[in-house]
C-alpha cells in the first residue's frame, strides 16, 4: 500500500510543479523517500522520458490530462531508472490513474507503457548528449561553447544524480554528540566543516530539525570561508541578498566577529534568515532593494553579493529549472545583477572588497559583469582564498568556477578590492 500511496502523491505533486510550484518546497519535511525519488527522478529525466513516451502515443503528450501525463512519467521512470519490472510498473500505473479519477485513460496508460519501456535503451544509445542526459538542447549548446564537450557532459551527468545532504554544525558539541549516537558522519573532501551521512540521511535531517545543524551545499558553504579570508573576522560586512541566511550564518559560525548587516527586499524571507542568524550571534536586518541600497557609501569592509541568478549550477537539486529557463531569461538576470553590483561597489570603503557569487555557471551572469574591474578597484586572486583541493576552473575576469559534480553544485565567485 505504501508504494501505491507514494505513486499517487508523486503524480499530484508533479502536476503542481507543472503549474509553477517548486519541488524543493513541495518536498520539504518528512515525505516518504519513495515520493521524493519519483518526483525528482521524473523532473531530472523528463525530456528523455517524454521522448520515449511520444512514439507510442497518437497525440502530443501535452494534450493529455496533467494527471495522466504525470502517471505515465512516474511509471516509465520506475521501469527504466528505478529498476521496477515493466509489468509491475505498468499495472501500478493503471491502478493509480483510476484512483486519480482518470479511469478512461487506463487503456492508453497500459498500452503506451508496454511499448515505451522496451524502447528506452535504444533511445539513449542513439540520442545526442543533451537528450541522453535529459537537458534542454539550447542549454547543452551553451555549455558546449563555454566549457567544451567533456566538461559539459560531466556537468549534465552530475545533474542527473540525487544530491546528498550536506550540513554544517552549529556547535562542535552537537557534531560530537551526533557521531556518538551512531551517525556515521563523513567529512567533505574539500569543504572544511561540511559533513554528510550517506546511509543515515534521515538521522542527519533529524539533527537539522532539532536545530543542531544546517543544510547547505558545500560549494555554497565555500562562500562563507572565502568571505572570512577576504575581509577578516572584524570586517564591517553586509550581505545584500541575504535570505535565506545560510552563508552569513556560517560566516558568523566560522568566527566573523562584528555584527553584520543582512539585507533583503522580502520581509518574510528576511525574518526567517534572522531567526537562523540569531542562533549564531545575530545580525542587523534591513529591508531594501539590493540595486538601490539604503546604506552609506564607502561604509563597509566587505560587501557580499550572492545575486539572484538562473541557478544552472543547482539543477540536480532543482531539476524543474531545466524546463523553465529560457535563453532570454539569462540576459534579463544579467541586467539585474549588473545593477546590484554597481550599487555594491559604492558601499566598499577604501581597502574594502566586494565578493560576488552566483549558483549559475553562465558567463553572462558572472565574468561578463566583471571582465573589467570598475574604476578604483583591483581584482582579488580567488584561488588563494579557497581551501586546498577545490576543483575550480578560472574565469577570464580572475574569478573561479566550480562545475556541477558529485561533490557539490556549480558555483562561480569573483572578488574586487577598492584601492586605498
Amino acid at each position: 500500500m505504501r508504494d501505491s500511496a507514494d505513486r499517487q502523491l508523486a503524480a499530484r505533486l508533479l502536476v503542481r510543479v507543472e503549474d509553477g510550484a517548486y519541488s524543493s518546497r513541495l518536498l520539504a519535511g518528512s515525505l516518504p523517500a519513495g515520493v521524493r525519488a519519483r518526483v525528482l527522478g521524473v523532473l531530472r529525466w523528463q525530456r528523455a522520458l517524454d521522448a520515449a513516451l511520444a512514439a507510442p502515443l497518437r497525440r502530443p503528450l501535452d494534450r493529455l490530462d496533467a494527471e495522466v501525463r504525470a502517471v505515465l512519467r512516474v511509471a516509465l521512470l520506475e521501469a527504466v531508472v528505478l529498476g521496477v519490472p515493466v509489468a509491475v510498473a505498468t499495472d501500478a500505473a493503471v491502478r493509480t490513474v483510476r484512483r486519480l479519477g482518470k479511469s478512461s485513460a487506463a487503456g492508453l496508460v497500459n498500452a503506451v507503457l508496454r511499448r515505451a519501456a522496451p524502447s528506452w535503451a535504444k533511445l539513449l544509445e542513439q540520442a545526442a548528449p543533451d537528450l541522453r542526459l535529459s537537458h534542454p538542447e539550447w542549454l547543452y549548446r551553451r555549455w558546449l561553447r563555454a566549457l567544451g564537450a567533456e566538461a559539459a557532459e560531466r556537468a549534465m551527468a552530475a545533474d542527473q544524480q540525487p544530491a546528498p545532504v550536506w550540513v554544517w554544525w552549529r556547535g562542535e558539541e552537537a557534531r560530537v554528540a551526533a557521531a556518538a549516537s551512531g551517525i556515521d558522519l563523513q567529512p567533505h573532501p574539500w569543504c572544511p566543516g561540511a559533513w554528510s551521512a550517506p546511509e543515515q540521511a534521515r538521522e542527519l535531517l533529524a539533527a537539522v530539525a532539532a536545530g543542531e545543524a544546517y543544510v547547505q551545499d558545500p560549494t555554497s558553504q565555500l562562500v562563507a570561508h572565502v568571505a572570512l579570508r577576504l575581509g577578516g573576522a572584524s570586517a564591517r560586512l553586509a550581505d545584500v541578498c541575504a535570505a535565506p541566511g545560510g552563508k552569513l550564518a556560517l560566516w558568523r559560525r566560522l568566527g566573523g566577529g562584528l555584527r553584520p548587516l543582512a539585507l533583503d527586499r522580502h520581509l518574510g524571507r528576511l525574518l526567517l534568515a534572522g531567526r537562523l542568524l540569531d542562533g549564531v550571534g545575530g545580525a542587523s536586518l534591513v529591508v531594501g532593494d539590493a540595486a538601490a541600497l539604503p546604506l552609506p557609501p564607502g561604509s563597509l569592509d566587505l560587501v557580499l553579493v550572492d545575486a539572484p541568478c538562473s541557478g544552472t549550477g543547482t539543477l540536480r537539486r532543482h531539476p524543474e529549472l531545466k524546463w523553465r529557463l529560457r535563453p532570454e531569461g539569462i540576459a534579463e538576470l544579467a541586467a539585474l545583477q549588473g545593477r546590484i553590483l554597481a550599487a555594491a561597489f559604492e558601499l566598499a570603503a577604501p581597502g574594502g572588497a566586494v565578493l560576488y557569487t552566483t549558483c549559475s555557471i553562465e558567463p553572462e551572469e558572472n565574468e561578463a559583469l566583471l571582465e573589467r574591474a570598475p574604476a578604483g578597484f583591483e581584482v582579488v586572486d580567488m584561488v588563494s582564498l579557497l581551501p586546498p583541493g577545490v576543483p575550480t576552473v578560472p574565469t577570464v575576469a580572475g574569478g573561479v568556477r566550480v562545475l556541477p559534480g558529485l561533490d557539490g553544485d556549480g558555483f562561480t565567485m569573483h572578488a574586487v578590492r577598492r584601492r586605498g
